[in-house]
C-alpha cells in the first residue's frame, strides 16, 4: 500500500535524496494482532444516533492506521425501533463504504423494545477511511404515507461498538509517507510517541527535539501528546532517535554521517516497528535536520534525506498564530472553513454546520456588548412550511433562532455565491450579536438548518428529493473593535491556549528551563507541553531558547517555562525567588504561599472573585513522602511584565500528573488561578497573589477599567472632577463679570 501526502512549500530548504538503505540487526518476534474496541461516541455519536423518515440515514467515519490493516470486525448494536412500523414493510440495513452488510429484520413482539444485534462486517472492504452507514427503511402504512410522519424512528444507542482485530503491515522505508507512521491521522487516539538520546543528552540536542516535538503537537492537536523519554534504550515501538556518531543508543547501528540528515529504517528488535533518525556531527547539526522536518517535508522520499542547507522564514508577529483568529478586522466564514463542503449541507435531513473559532486568549470583552455576526445563507425555499428555521447556538449554547421564509422574497440575488442553488434557493441576511461572555479562547458556532416538510394530506404528492442549504463564505464575525489586554497570572489561559507563550507562535519570546542535569521525567514534560502549545497555535516552536538552570538570568526579557522535580538543590534560583512563588516543591520540603481556593461560581470574565478572597497568614512549609506536583504561575522576579510558569514536583514520577492534566480537557477545565496541585486524581486550583497585567488598552479605556474595580477611587475621582469643573465655571464666570464691571466703568 502506498500513500501520497499533498505537497506544501518549504521555505528555500534545499534538500539532496540518498539511494542508500539503512541496515538493522535481525528481527525479533513480530507485533501481536492488536483488538480495538470503539463505541459510537468515540466514532464521533457524541449523542444517541436517530433516524427518520422513510429512509433515515446516518453515518460514522471509521478509519484505520495506515501500518495496520483489518482481519476480523464486529458491530454491535444497541437499538430500539419505533412501534408503529410495519414488520413486513421495514427493516434496518448496515452499509460499510457502501457495501450492504447486513439487513435486520424487525419483529413485530420486540418494537418499541430495546434490542441487541451482533453482525460480522466483511475486513475486505476495509481501507483507510471507511464510512459505516446505518438506514432505516420504515413504513407505518400500506396506504399512502407521509414520508416524514413522526412514528418513522429508530433509535441508535450510543453506547453501540465496532469490535476491530487488526493485524500490523510492514511498511516500506520511504519518508514520504511521513508523519506516518509515528503521527497517523486516521488514528484518533492520543499520540504517544518515544523520544530516544544517548546517555545524558545535551541542551542543543534537546533543543532539537523540542521543535520536534511542537510539530508533532501541532499535528496531533485535539488528540493530546506524550512523549515518553528513553535515555540509550530503545523501546519496543515507533520511536524517533537522535544521534551524532559520538552519542548514540545503544543497539542501533548508524550509516556514515557527513551532513545533517532525516532517516527511516526498521526497528532493530521489532518487526513492523519503525525508527525515524535524526542525525547530525554534532548537535547544531540534529537542530538543523528537526527543523528542517518541522519546516516542511514535501520533496521527502526514500530512505535517507541530506539537508544541505536551511533558510527559516520570518519571524512570526504577535498574535499570528494559523489557529487564532485575527484581531482588528470583518473574519469571513471562508477563513474560517477548512474546506468549501464546512460550508453546505444537504440531504433529506440536514446536519449540523460547525465552525472553529479560536479566538487570542487575551481578548479584551470587558463592558462588550459582543461581537456582531453578519449572517447571510441560503437554503432550499419550501411551501407551507411556517416552522422553518435557522437555530444559531456557541459552544453548544443557543443564542437565537431565525426563522425562514418560504418566498424567497427576503434575499437579494446578487449575494449568491453557489450558482448550482441559485435558481431554487432562497438567500437571506441577518445581523447577530454573539454575546461575549460565551467567547474564550476556543470555541465552535454551530448553524443548523430546520426546514420541515410539511403533510399535504392523505394520498397527494410530496416532494422528497434532497435538500439544501449554505452559509455564504462572506458572512462574517466583527471582531474590530477589540484590544489585547489580560490579567496574569490566570494559569486558565496557559491550560486551554498557553498562554502567554503562545502570543507569539514561534515561541521567539519564550524560554524553557530545566536543570543543569536534566532527567528523563523532566524531559519528557516539557517535550508534552510544547507539543500541547504546538497544539494551541499550529504553528511549531521554533524559536524557542532552551537553557540550564545556571544560565536562567540570560532570558531575563523573555517568558519563562521552568521544569523541575526532585530536590531543592536541582534548582537553586528558584530558593532565591522563594518569598515571590506561590508554592515551591521538593523532596524534603513543601513551600506555601497563603492559599486561598478559587470558587467558580465568583468568577468574573479575568477569573478573580468579586468579592476580597479570605487569606491565611503566613507561609506554610511541610515536609511528607508523598508524590505532589504543581503549576505555579507569577510575574518574572527578572522583568516587569513579563511571565513566569513552574511546572514542579517533588519526585521525578510526579510530573506525569501534570502532563496527564494538560492533555485532559476534563481537568483542563479545572485549571486556573495560580497554582494548581496535583496529587494522584485530585486537581485544587488556588489564588495567591494580586493580579499584574500584559497588553495595552487607549489611556482611557485603561484609566475607566481600573478605576471602576476600586469604588472608593471612583468615587473620590467624580467628585475631584466635579470640584475642578466647578471652579473652572466660577472662575470663568468670574473673569466675565470683571469685566463686564471694567466695562461699565
Amino acid at each position: 500500500m502506498r500513500f501520497t501526502l499533498p505537497k506544501r512549500l518549504l521555505y528555500g530548504l534545499p534538500l539532496v535524496l540518498h539511494a542508500g538503505l539503512l541496515s538493522a540487526s535481525p528481527l525479533a518476534d513480530t507485533h501481536p494482532i492488536r483488538q480495538q474496541q470503539l463505541d459510537f461516541k468515540t466514532l464521533g455519536g457524541q449523542q444517541a444516533i436517530e433516524l427518520r423518515g422513510v429512509e433515515g440515514n446516518a453515518t460514522l467515519p471509521v478509519n484505520v492506521r495506515l501500518d495496520e490493516v483489518v482481519t476480523s470486525a464486529r458491530l454491535k448494536l444497541h437499538y430500539t425501533l419505533s412501534p408503529a412500523l410495519l414488520p413486513h414493510l421495514s427493516h434496518l440495513k448496515v452499509y460499510l463504504n457502501d457495501e450492504a452488510q447486513a439487513v435486520l429484520a424487525l419483529p413485530k413482539e420486540k418494537l418499541g423494545t430495546r434490542q441487541t444485534a451482533e453482525l460480522t462486517l466483511d475486513p475486505r472492504f476495509f481501507s483507510d477511511y471507511n464510512r459505516l452507514r446505518l438506514q432505516l427503511i420504515g413504513h407505518y402504512t400500506e396506504d399512502c404515507e407521509f414520508p416524514f410522519h413522526s412514528s418513522l424512528w429508530a433509535h441508535i444507542g450510543s453506547d453501540s461498538t465496532l469490535e476491530l482485530q487488526l493485524k500490523p503491515l510492514e511498511l516500506a522505508n520511504d519518508l514520504a509517507i511521513l508523519p506516518a507512521p509515528f503521527f497517523d491521522a486516521r488514528d484518533n487516539r492520543p499520540l504517544q510517541l518515544p523520544f530516544v538520546f544517548a546517555p545524558q543528552p545535551d541542551f542543543d540536542t534537546l533543543r532539537a527535539a523540542a521543535s520536534l516535538a511542537s510539530w508533532f503537537g501541532v499535528l496531533a492537536a485535539y488528540r493530546g501528546n506524550h512523549f515518553p523519554v528513553h535515555l540509550d534504550t530503545l523501546p519496543d515501538s515507533h520511536a524517533v532517535v537522535f544521534a551524532t556518531p559520538d552519542k548514540a543508543p545503544a543497539g542501533l547501528t548508524l550509516p556514515a554521517i557527513d551532513t545533517p540528515s532525516i532517516a527511516l529504517i526498521d526497528h532493530p528488535r521489532r518487526r513492523g516497528a519503525k525508527l525515524l533518525l535524526i542525525l547530525g556531527r554534532n548537535s547544531a547539526e540534529l537542530k538543523q535536520a528537526a527543523d528542517a522536518l518541522a519546516l516542511g517535508k514535501a520533496a521527502l522520499s526514500g530512505s535517507l534525506v541530506q539537508v544541505r542547507q536551511l533558510d527559516y522564514p520570518p519571524r512570526r508577529a504577535a498574535y499570528d498564530a494559523p489557529l487564532w483568529l485575527p484581531v482588528g478586522r470583518p473574519v469571513r466564514f471562508g477563513e474560517l472553513a477548512r474546506f468549501p463542503s464546512d460550508l453546505e449541507t444537504r440531504g433529506t435531513q440536514l446536519g449540523t454546520l460547525r465552525l472553529n473559532a479560536r479566538l487570542p486568549p487575551d481578548l479584551f470583552t470587558w463592558q462588550s456588548r459582543g461581537i456582531p455576526l453578519d449572517l447571510r445563507y441560503r437554503y432550499t425555499p419550501l411551501r407551507n412550511s411556517p416552522d422553518a428555521h435557522l437555530s444559531i447556538s456557541i459552544n453548544e449554547q443557543f443564542i437565537q433562532a431565525l426563522p425562514l421564509p418560504g418566498s424567497g422574497k427576503s434575499g437579494s440575488a446578487e449575494r449568491l455565491v453557489l450558482p448550482l442553488l441559485e435558481d431554487e434557493d432562497t438567500q437571506a441576511r441577518s445581523d447577530v450579536r454573539i454575546p461575549a461572555f460565551q467567547v474564550g479562547s476556543n470555541n465552535q458556532l454551530q448553524f443548523r438548518f430546520h426546514l420541515p416538510q410539511s403533510n399535504s394530506g392523505k394520498c397527494q404528492s410530496h416532494t422528497t428529493g434532497e435538500l439544501q442549504a449554505a452559509l455564504d463564505p462572506d458572512s462574517s464575525l466583527d471582531l474590530s473593535h477589540f484590544h489585547h489586554y489580560a490579567a496574569l497570572p490566570n494559569l486558565a489561559l496557559f491550560a486551554n491556549s498557553g498562554f502567554p507563550f503562545t502570543k507569539y507562535a514561534d515561541l521567539a519570546e519564550t524560554s524553557v528551563v530545566l536543570p543543569d542535569v536534566p532527567r528523563a521525567e523532566e524531559i519528557a514534560l516539557m517535550l508534552t507541553t510544547l507539543g500541547r502549545l504546538g497544539a494551541h497555535t499550529g504553528a511549531p516552536g521554533l524559536r524557542l531558547t532552551l537553557l540550564p538552570m545556571s544560565r536562567l538570568r540570560e532570558a531575563a526579557r523573555q517568558d519563562l517555562l521552568i521544569i523541575a522535580s526532585g530536590s531543592s538543590e536541582r534548582a537553586p534560583l528558584l530558593q532565591t525567588w522563594g518569598q515571590d512563588l506561590p508554592a515551591l516543591l521538593a523532596q524534603d520540603a513543601r513551600s506555601f504561599a497563603p492559599l486561598t481556593q478559587l470558587q467558580e461560581a465568583l468568577y468574573d470574565w479575568f477569573g478573580w472573585q468579586d468579592d476580597p478572597p479570605r487569606r491565611l497568614a503566613g507561609r506554610a512549609i511541610l515536609a511528607s513522602k508523598g508524590a505532589l506536583a504543581s503549576i505555579a504561575g507569577l510575574e518574572s522576579p527578572l522583568a516587569a511584565g513579563r511571565s513566569v510558569v513552574i511546572l514542579n514536583a517533588t519526585e521525578p514520577q510526579a510530573l506525569d500528573l501534570i502532563g496527564a492534566a494538560l492533555n485532559d480537557n476534563t481537568r483542563i477545565n479545572a485549571i486556573r488561578g495560580d497554582l494548581v496541585l496535583l496529587r494522584g486524581e485530585q486537581l485544587e486550583s488556588f489564588r495567591v497573589q494580586d493580579p499584574y497585567y500584559v497588553g495595552e488598552l487607549p489611556w482611557w479605556y485603561w484609566l475607566w477599567f481600573h478605576l471602576h474595580r476600586h469604588p472608593l477611587w471612583l468615587a473620590l475621582a467624580g467628585v475631584s472632577l466635579g470640584l475642578l469643573l466647578t471652579l473652572m465655571a466660577f472662575a470663568t464666570l468670574k473673569r466675565l463679570t470683571q469685566r463686564r464691571l471694567g466695562q461699565h466703568d
